[in-house]
């Protein structure tokens, strides 16, 4: 399998697993975002680790925080992506994390 393969199979892989996380915590909520964000960090995070290149993990992120915006614009049509996207960041705990700013809402 050359380079581009793998490359390809891991964003594949990537972005069907955030997909698949994001559906189950829709459809079950198991956990608050408190909790689940920072399980899709772990997630994503293995994903640099087996080698993915660092456009192929942002593209996994951007997939993980349009994601993350839709579920919020269920719970609140108003929100925007920019919003969405920096209270997610807020729940991160590793380098990507950002101090939430504006009004604090959860999904």
């Amino acid at each position: 399998m050359c380079q581009n393969d793998g490359r390809a199979l891991l964003l594949a892989l990537g972005k069907s697993q955030i997909d698949a996380m994001f559906k189950r915590q829709l459809d079950v909520s198991m956990t608050d975002d408190s909790e689940f964000v920072p399980l899709v960090e772990t997630i994503l995070g293995t994903f640099e680790d087996a080698g993915l290149d660092a456009a192929g993990v942002e593209q996994l992120w951007d997939h993980a925080y349009s994601a993350y915006d839709l579920a919020c614009r269920e719970a609140d049509p108003t929100s925007s992506f920019e919003e969405n996207k920096l209270l997610m960041r807020g729940y991160l705990v590793g380098p990507r994390r950002a101090e939430p700013r504006g009004k604090n809402r959860r999904r």
